[in-house]
């Protein structure tokens, strides 16, 4: 700890997502147990989130998290591109210059166990079902009200860390907005078992329609697939001769938009989904949050959390904006966007040098 700060600072995490528990895990390993709540009962049964950045695990790797989950998940080092089921072409995460030279596949529910299991270790534990219900913050510290299944409990922390996503309590309570928007566009995610998978095992799929609709699929686990569509019924946008043997849950949701003014006030702070919010493409929204919690638990070790903002709101901020670029030129349904759009895949798609700077994005490597 910085000269002048507490030794032992009261952090309270709102949020047992993956920003939350990497939060907590970086407190911990520096010697800070935090408390952490949620208002779910168990971890996410169904997410968005799959992809496990390169610069993610370089996070976690302190804390012991990247080994497990590099035993835990697939690894992910191609992306085909196909338009009218004819391929334009492959990204390949090999070409990275990195001892990570893949992106990590595992689905939210299996992260957030993971994390959840090593948090044990540095002996804390997350507190489902609790829900901050109100807080303030006071010159010396954040006084707060939590609903717990034991009923109202009164709390008082030197810092809270909200990382409760798009809906955040811990963001309303800071007075803050959460400028932008939210697409119109029904969005559908599926997780299914599929047999006589006919394309590239442990690789990742991106099928473009010429009406504008997209399929992306990705593996999760032995003969297990993730799609993810624009349309209500994601596997009926990846093309094929395969069988969906069962399907094992599915959801709808909008795609948002949207980023706090700043990420702090006095002795409140936010990351993840809580702070900003845009579409899954580019693998991007879980690993911003992770980046977001180990910037927080540095800041608060060292005595920088004056500049936690300056540090991580551009950042959400570029993301979202080439998120958006990239949902346009995705689902454009104009001629001549998608003869622009195709050609630059096949491009890139086949040169590898060009690759890289992408995927340096990509892998959080480069901002």
């Amino acid at each position: 700890m910085a000269a002048g700060s507490e030794a032992r600072p009261n952090v309270l995490i709102v949020g047992a997502g993956p920003t939350g528990l990497t939060a907590a895990l970086e407190l911990a390993r520096r010697g800070v147990v935090p408390r952490i709540v949620d208002r779910k009962e168990a971890p996410t049964p169904l997410s968005k989130a799959v992809g496990i950045s390169p610069h993610s695990l370089e996070v976690l790797e302190p804390s012991g998290v990247s080994e497990r989950l590099l035993s835990a998940a697939i690894k992910i080092r191609r992306f085909h591109f196909s338009f009218r089921e004819h391929e334009l072409g492959v990204i390949d995460f090999s070409v990275l210059q990195h001892r990570f030279n893949f992106l990590l596949s595992l689905p939210q529910k299996d992260t957030e166990s993971i994390m959840a299991d090593a948090l044990w270790d540095f002996g804390a534990r997350v507190e489902w079902r609790t829900t901050l219900a109100a807080m303030s913050e006071l010159g010396d510290g954040v006084r707060t009200q939590l609903d717990t299944p034991d009923g109202f409990e009164e709390a008082r922390f030197d810092y809270i860390f909200g990382a409760d996503g798009v809906n955040s309590n811990v963001r309303a309570a800071m007075g803050l907005g959460f400028e932008g928007y939210t697409h119109k566009r029904q969005w559908s995610i599926a997780d299914a078992e599929i047999g006589d998978w006919p394309y590239e095992p442990q690789a990742a799929h991106a099928f473009l329609h010429e009406n504008g609709d997209v399929g992306f699929i990705i593996p999760i686990g032995e003969d297990r697939f993730r799609a993810v569509s624009n349309t209500p019924d994601a596997l009926a946008r990846i093309p094929g001769n395969y069988r969906v043997t069962r399907l094992l849950r599915s959801d709808e949701f909008h795609i948002p938009a949207r980023q706090a003014p700043r990420y702090q006030t006095a002795r409140a702070f936010l990351g993840g989904d809580a702070a900003h919010a845009h579409s899954p493409l580019g693998a991007r929204g879980m690993n911003l949050g992770i980046e977001d919690a180990a910037c927080f638990a540095r800041r608060l070790s060292n005595g920088s959390l004056d500049g936690y903002t300056a540090e991580r709101w551009p950042v959400g901020k570029r993301w979202i904006a080439l998120s958006e670029r990239m949902l346009r030129l995705a689902q454009s349904n104009s001629r001549t966007t998608q003869t622009f759009r195709n050609l630059a895949f096949s491009v890139v798609g086949h040169v590898p040098a060009l690759q890289r700077p992408l995927l340096e994005r990509i892998a959080g490597l480069k901002e």
